[in-house]
């Protein structure tokens, strides 16, 4: 083999042994760039975990608040002592409804509890008054049911209750001159009334009164709007007693009063110009 060739094969073997990163490993740069990476990398890590607990904290004493708040609202709400204090009384309303009133001897906020103690203590009282109403008045009750029950109260009521009652009488004939003339019921007026209760006979003067010439007098039909009768004060008087002759089942006219005269009045006197005295004698007839 010639020398050349010898030499190159040796310069080949050479090559061969030689590390090609060993050049990589002599750039600095580059160590320091992976370092950097690594430190990054760290602190990415440690980051997120401060984070992480810094967001556990918050959490923490965000319940920790509520749970303090929500005792303190129960521990309000149950005491029954609680009662008118005004630093609460700007929140009120979660305390309790805003609509109901307060209790007496009370002017700011109060708990629940102490309402419902309080209006239930005068629910009580209530009850309690209104049962000793209730039995003040069942002992009258008694003592004045024990006294119609008497001899002396009974003979009385029995010979009451045969007699005619004044007031049914005088119901049933205001009935009757009110249902006559049922638009103005001034237009007959009685007074100087007489009831004799042994023969059931009842005397009366009455007036009646017009403006002027009227129309729509009740006559002979009796069906109410339907006979347009013109007349005065003397025509009204005359259908008053026509009608107590037609269409009283209560009362019998006695002795009709057949003559009668007109007085002039001052229009002053309910409106009217006219005015007719006649006597009434009824005959009881219930």
């Amino acid at each position: 083999m010639s020398e050349n060739a010898l030499k190159d094969q040796n310069k080949e073997a050479e090559t061969s042994s030689v590390n090609i990163f060993d050049e990589f490993a002599t750039d600095s740069s580059l160590i320091d760039e992976v370092e950097k990476l690594k430190e990054e990398e760290k602190k990415d890590t440690y980051y997120y975990l401060s984070l992480s607990w810094k967001i556990f904290q918050n959490i923490f004493w965000f319940l920790f608040v509520i749970v303090v708040v929500l005792y303190g609202y129960i521990y309000i709400q149950k005491s029954d002592s609680f009662a008118d204090k005004s630093l609460l009384d700007p929140i009120c309303f979660i305390f309790n409804d805003t609509t109901i009133s307060k209790p007496e001897g009370t002017t700011y906020c109060s708990s629940i509890s102490f309402l419902k103690k309080t209006y239930e203590s005068n629910l009580d009282n209530i009850k309690l008054d209104q049962s000793k109403k209730i039995l003040e008045n069942i002992i009258k009750i008694y003592e004045d049911s024990n006294f119609t029950k008497t001899k002396e109260v009974t003979f009385l009521l029995n010979k009451t209750n045969d007699r005619l009652s004044v007031l049914d009488i005088m119901e049933k004939f205001d009935l009757l001159k009110n249902d006559f003339w049922w638009i103005d019921k001034r237009k007959v007026q009685c007074e100087k009334i007489k009831i004799d209760i042994e023969t059931k006979i009842m005397e009366m003067q009455c007036y009646s009164y017009s403006q002027w010439y009227e129309k729509w007098i009740i006559w002979f039909s009796w069906i109410k709007n339907t006979d347009e009768i013109w007349g005065t004060s003397i025509t009204i008087a005359n259908s008053f007693l026509n009608y107590i002759e037609k269409n009283s089942k209560d009362f019998s006219l006695l002795e009709r009063q057949k003559v009668f005269e007109i007085q002039n009045v001052s229009w002053e006197t309910n409106g009217y110009t006219n005015k007719t005295s006649f006597d009434v004698k009824l005959k009881i007839n219930f």
